[in-house]
């Protein structure tokens, strides 16, 4: 239950050193992450079992592990160069959020207070079928869009 919080904090805390050791680096796609998990955490209410911290409506669990995620994943895909890597990562991007999902939700406890089927039959995921394609498409979007924007 309280697991939640502590993986809030240890993000928040991560992010604060990264942000202080690399803020030229890293501000414009933290930036652009923070829109992205502002824009899901805004539109769809995050009510969790147990605990819930917030700042007005949006829940800040999913707000700081979106952000976090989303520069994570581009951190990644800043330091591989192959061919057609967008491709490559929007595999492995599908692959790390389930697998991120499936820890959370069945080993870490962290549970939506709902009652949406899986994914696929996945036993992951468990919300609207809007927010499971959000949930599929963010990261590849994200990467074409700092791509676009040519964030380094």
């Amino acid at each position: 239950m309280y697991s939640r919080n502590i993986i809030v904090i240890i993000t928040l805390i991560t992010g604060l050193f990264i942000l202080y050791k690399y803020k030229k680096k890293i501000g414009q796609e933290l930036i652009i992450a923070f829109l992205f998990a502002l824009f899901i955490t805004s539109y769809v209410e995050y009510i969790y079992t147990g605990v819930n911290m917030t700042i007005g409506t949006i829940n800040v669990f999913p707000l700081v592990s979106w952000t976090g995620g989303l520069v994570f994943i581009r951190e990644i895909y800043e330091m591989i160069n192959i061919k057609y890597k967008i491709i490559y990562f929007s595999f492995l991007y599908l692959g790390l959020i389930l697998f991120v999902e499936y820890v959370g939700y069945h080993i870490l406890g962290i549970q939506l207070d709902s009652n949406y089927p899986g994914l696929w039959g996945l036993d992951v995921l468990h919300v609207p079928w809007f927010q499971q394609i959000f949930y599929i498409t963010a990261g590849p979007i994200y990467l074409l869009v700092t791509d676009y924007l040519n964030v380094k």
